[in-house]
């Protein structure tokens, strides 16, 4: 029974088992939304009705002239689509909640909430994926493991145009004039220069000149406890006479103190043929 059915009442009539009936129908009719295999010949304009002719189902709202589909109902499926529309625009219209909008469509809320599997971010030569903060110091994103700890690395822009990575509490700076700065006092210049308090005790606070330093001091210790090339050895003493030997009689070895050098012989006259050596102490001058 539908509405399409329905009967009016004959006020003439006053038999009870025939408004009975008709009670029936109008109950019937009122519980089927209109519904039938065609449009009830009682719509009027503003009355949405139910085509059951075929499945889906189609609802429609009567204009006074024609009918305007709006939707489809899927008796089995149990769904529903908007006429005209999108899977995108259903489940819209479907969702119970926020949440479960989101969901189905595969989107985040734009503040807060957790996003779980992997995000993709894909771009070409022309178009890159940015991130931007607005109202801030700073432009950043933050990547922290969901190991109940509480460390994480960020990676930002400073309002300046600075580069930086903060990780462990220890901030890694980009910076404009092409410097890479940490926190802890060290920095890489564009020349390939480094600097940092480790190197002052050679004498700068940058390497490249440091080590120089160092080179220097270390090449001039050595060649002051070396003779000059070319350099000539002067006495330093007067002359030792260190004992002799007779060239004809016996053997004999005689040596020169540590530091001392040969300088000359003396001899004797007479038989015997006695040969002294004199020596001096060298100094470099």
């Amino acid at each position: 029974m539908t509405q399409y059915n329905n009967v009016t009442i004959d006020p003439t009539v006053t038999n009870g088992a025939q408004l009975a009936a008709n009670i029936s129908n109008w109950r019937t009719a009122s519980l089927s939304m209109h519904s039938g295999v065609e449009r009830p010949a009682y719509a009027t304009s503003g009355t949405m009705w139910i085509s059951t002719a075929s499945k889906p189902w189609k609802l429609f709202v009567f204009d006074g002239a024609a009918d305007v589909a709006i939707g489809e109902l899927d008796p089995d499926g149990h769904g529903f689509l908007s006429a005209g529309g999108t899977d995108f625009t259903n489940d819209l219209m479907t969702a119970e909640t926020d949440e479960s909008a989101r969901d189905k469509l595969g989107a985040f809320s734009t503040s807060g909430g957790a996003i779980t599997g992997f995000v993709r971010v894909l771009f070409d030569g022309a178009t890159l994926a940015s991130f931007q903060a607005s109202g801030q110091s700073d432009a950043r994103i933050e990547f922290r493991s969901n190991n109940g700890g509480n460390g994480y690395v960020e990676i930002g822009q400073r309002n300046n145009g600075d580069g930086f990575i903060l990780s462990r509490g220890m901030e890694y700076s980009f910076r404009s004039d092409g410097i890479l700065s940490s926190a802890a006092g060290w920095s890489v210049h564009q020349d390939g220069n480094v600097s940092g308090s480790r190197w002052q005790s050679w004498g700068s606070p940058y390497a490249f000149e440091a080590v120089s330093n160092r080179i220097e001091d270390r090449a001039a210790a050595h060649a002051g406890n070396k003779a000059p090339k070319g350099a000539r050895i002067q006495h330093d003493s007067g002359t030792y006479d260190i004992g002799g030997c007779d060239v004809g009689f016996g053997d004999y070895t005689v040596d020169c103190a540590g530091s001392q050098a040969l300088t000359g012989l003396q001899c004797f006259s007479g038989g015997n043929q006695w040969v002294r050596l004199r020596a001096r102490y060298l100094r470099n001058s």
